[in-house]
């Protein structure tokens, strides 16, 4: 099995894997499969059964269990958490060597994602002040962090889903929305320029404390991109003369889109208030997985092709991987144990004191006209449900259209039987119906080459480096 030969290969180079990496795919490895336990449902009409395999309900990588997750993230979004009101998606791409550091620490990706909502926040504020209201306003989004790119490169980067309005309270406490226009260009530069210069403070202060990269190899990724490794200026490009530019201008690079110091800010996509289909497919985008089995195949030689959704600049629809190489991109993807992939910020918080007034948890909320004053909803806290999670069958029918719970057979209702875990009722029930009742047993991994030469040399055996064709 490849992942066994990647780990032996890892050791035999004095390497070692971490554990939560371990877990990640010795449990992708039994999702799905029968013999390690499953649910046993059946028919209450016609008393057929059917029995479906646990899933491993990990968030690195699984195609399958992500997006289950991704359906009950976009689920929970627009049925319980955002109300009906408009939303943009702003998203942060941050410099190479920030990339690197981010990926191994999680208080530095909370720390510049801090930056990044503060600079939203604060240009939110100051469009709504134009337009003259004042006071106390408050503001709600959801950020996703993502941690890949198209080709499974390592590209810790942001989507914030931000409301485009803000809140402002009365004298009796209601809270009353006001939209805002959309931004121009010159704001989501003054963000990008507000991130950057947020950023380089947070540098300045000093290296983070989880941070184990060593100095020449700080030194070494500064000089390769041409930035500055030490001193305040930690984290800028090297000052040019002759460029007829200031470095901390913002580069307007497309429609509301702004880079500043290799800090990329877009804020071009939206939903309006009315569109909840559109702000569910956004959801969807921010809480993907990396991979899908629809645009991964397997090449005559054995090799893996991913494809792309959108060809690239210079041409380029597949990138190709060897299974081992392929093991080696997802690692990296994985994220960290206890940091948080999705987060909430603001009156959408869940220590927001207001937020039972405008989450929409026992129905839809309308917010009327672009400018007028909501109405407000009493919510008694004894009939808000205790979980707005989907059902895990709701989850299987959004994600793969089959509805597991519907008989094959006469089209009726099946009902869960039982949880079946131990290791010999579900040998004993899978031989009964005919199913496989062992999982695959992992092969162990090959020893290297000249080990195996030696071993055949000392034996006096013949040995053939290939399989030995006919002519041999």
């Amino acid at each position: 099995m490849h992942w066994r030969q990647f780990l032996a290969d890892i050791e035999a180079d004095g390497g070692e894997i971490p554990a939560f990496v371990r877990d990640e795919f010795e449990a992708y490895l039994r999702c799905g499969i029968m013999a390690h336990g499953f649910v046993h449902v059946r028919c209450k009409d016609c008393g057929h059964g059917r029995v479906v395999g646990f899933s491993c309900k990990r968030r690195g990588f699984c195609p399958s269990c992500l997006g289950r997750r991704m359906a009950d993230t976009a689920a929970f979004c627009t049925e319980h958490l955002f109300p009906k009101v408009p939303v943009r998606q702003f998203v942060l791409t941050v410099p190479i060597w920030l990339r690197f550091r981010m990926a191994s620490s999680p208080a530095l990706t909370s720390a510049v994602l801090r930056c990044f909502i503060a600079a939203v926040t604060s240009n939110l504020r100051r469009r709504a002040k134009r337009l003259g209201f004042s006071g106390d306003l408050e503001t709600g989004a959801m950020t996703v962090v993502q941690r890949f790119g198209s080709s499974l490169a390592l590209n810790v980067h942001f989507h914030t889903l931000a409301i485009d309005g803000v809140w402002t309270k009365g004298t009796n406490g209601n809270l009353g929305f006001h939209p805002l226009p959309a931004p121009t260009d010159q704001d989501i530069a003054r963000v990008a320029r507000a991130v950057c210069r947020k950023v380089q403070r947070l540098a300045a202060r000093g290296k983070d404390e989880n941070d184990q990269m060593s100095l020449l190899d700080n030194l070494a990724n500064a000089s390769v991109q041409g930035l500055v490794a030490t001193g305040p200026r930690r984290g800028c490009r090297v000052l040019r003369l002759g460029c007829g530019g200031d470095a901390v201008q913002a580069a307007i690079s497309g429609k509301r889109c702004a880079e500043v110091g290799g800090f990329n800010v877009h804020a071009n996509t939206s939903a309006r208030a009315s569109d909840r289909k559109r702000l569910e497919i956004l959801v969807k985008y921010l809480a993907r997985p990396p991979i899908a089995h629809d645009r991964l195949s397997t090449l005559t030689d054995g090799r893996l092709a991913l494809q792309f959704k959108q060809p690239w600049r210079d041409g380029t629809t597949h990138i190709v991987f060897t299974a081992q190489e392929l093991i080696e991109k997802l690692i990296p993807l994985i994220p960290r144990p206890r940091a948080h992939v999705i987060r909430y910020h603001g009156i959408l918080g869940p220590a927001a004191k207001d937020r039972h007034k405008i989450v929409p948890r026992s129905g839809s909320v309308e917010y009327g006209r672009e400018t007028s004053t909501p109405r407000l909803r009493e919510i008694d806290p004894s009939t808000v449900p205790r979980s707005s999670r989907l059902p895990w069958a709701v989850l299987l029918k959004r994600v793969f259209l089959v509805d597991v719970l519907e008989c094959p057979k006469c089209q009726g209702r099946m009902e869960i039987l039982a949880v079946v875990t131990k290791p010999a009722s579900v040998r004993r029930f899978l031989e009964g119906v005919g199913l496989p009742s062992e999982a695959p047993h992992p092969q162990a991994a090959r020893p290297p080459p000249q080990g195996e030469l030696g071993d055949a040399i000392a034996g006096g055996n013949d040995f053939y480096a290939d399989p030995p064709s006919r002519e041999d």
